[in-house]
């Protein structure tokens, strides 16, 4: 054998072996299957014949056949088949995907529902439309189109909006001034005072109560205010403020209360005070004697007192 007619023989191995290994590859990669299957489509999606089809993610068959409806013109007749004992049933849906993003489409089914009906071999697989590029620019163009719409309207009534969040500030500023800062800081020293020191909640009692007075009257002119003034904001707003007024009046009950305590027990304080200063007088007594005759902490009769030597 020549030298010539040797490498013909290697080069047309070489072939026959690189022709074999591209048909394994590609026979391994296409899952052929037997049991055969019909869904229908408004929108193929680029579907053709030997498209991947893919259980819950994993090929089991390919397409046979993609032709537009007999019956029905306006839908797509996609034929498949599947490997024998694809768990195909009456919940699996078939639609149009992808694995990836930059992927080729392919026909993926899900899993369905383990309680379901199995499908028979020539049933047809209920399908769910996929959202094709062109509906979703109309989509986005739609909702730009919204958008602008909204931003108009905002636009439009942001200075309204803006006017009654400063007559809302204004009303709030007029509720926190320096002049209601300062009675609410006089009630809460008077509350203070009224319980540290319970001989002065009569005398403070009267300022308490105008102060009261006073700061719920500022009260009830700015809930007035904001109820004339605020539409959008009125009910939250609203809301606190008269929590703040029960508050208030819930206070001026505690002071009158308290003020009806001091005065019910007004004779009980004198005698106590009065037992406090006869204590303290007979404790004078004693503290004098003591320091007199301080060997009556020892002895309990007197010595006899000494004489004068003759």
């Amino acid at each position: 054998m020549t030298t010539e007619t040797k490498v013909g023989v290697f080069v047309v191995s070489a072939i026959l072996l690189l022709i074999a290994a591209v048909y394994g590859v590609h026979a391994t990669r296409t899952v052929r299957g037997q049991v055969r299957f019909k869904t229908y489509l408004r929108d193929a999606g680029g579907l053709d014949a030997d498209t991947s089809v893919l259980f819950g993610g994993i090929k089991v068959g390919r397409i046979t056949s993609v032709a537009s409806d007999t019956a029905d013109p306006t839908r797509i007749e996609i034929a498949f088949e599947v490997k024998e004992g694809t768990p195909m049933n009456g919940q699996s849906r078939a639609r149009v995907g992808a694995v990836s993003l930059m992927g080729s489409p392919a026909l993926q089914i899900t899993t369905g529902s383990n309680d379901a009906p199995r499908l028979a071999a020539g049933d047809v697989v209920p399908s769910d439309e996929g959202v094709s590029p062109a509906d979703l620019t109309r989509r986005v163009a739609t909702a730009v189109d919204n958008a602008n719409v909204v931003l108009l309207d905002l636009h439009r009534e942001i200075p309204a909006i803006a006017a009654q969040v400063h007559s809302v500030v204004g009303n709030v500023n007029a509720l926190t001034d320096r002049d209601n800062q300062q009675q609410v800081r006089a009630v809460l020293g008077g509350i203070r005072t009224l319980v540290d020191h319970t001989d002065a909640v009569i005398v403070s009692a009267r300022p308490l109560m105008a102060n009261v007075d006073q700061t719920v009257t500022n009260v009830n002119r700015t809930v007035d205010s904001v109820r004339g003034t605020v539409d959008s904001v009125r009910e939250p707003l609203v809301g606190d403020l008269k929590t703040l007024h029960d508050t208030l009046e819930t206070a001026r009950g505690a002071i009158d209360s308290i003020h009806g305590v001091v005065r019910t027990n007004e004779d009980d304080f004198a005698d106590t005070m009065r037992a406090l200063r006869a204590t303290s007088e007979n404790l004078r007594i004693v503290t004098e004697q003591l320091k007199a005759r301080p060997w009556n902490l020892i002895r309990t009769t007197q010595a006899d007192d000494r004489k004068v030597p003759q």
